[in-house]
């Protein structure tokens, strides 16, 4: 059984975003062991709605800038 938080990211970028025009809130949450997000970001990126472009780390840097510019805007 999968622990519950990889539930909860992906229930929290839904519900933020439920049409894939918003970041993902779930890029800012990494693995304490690499640093890096879980496989289950990309999975969720590159599915639709959010169907997101690029290679993992191209991917996660485009969110967190996505991220940043939507914060700093409101």
């Amino acid at each position: 059984m999968r622990a519950p938080i990889p539930y909860l990211l992906e229930d929290s970028s839904v519900r933020e975003s439920p049409d894939g025009t918003l970041p993902l809130l779930s890029a800012l949450v990494v693995l304490r062991e690499t640093g890096r997000p879980s496989g289950g970001l990309f999975k969720l990126a590159r599915r639709t709605p959010y169907m997101r472009p690029g290679d993992d780390l191209e991917l996660w840097v485009e969110e967190i800038n996505r991220l940043a510019h939507h914060f700093s805007t409101d």
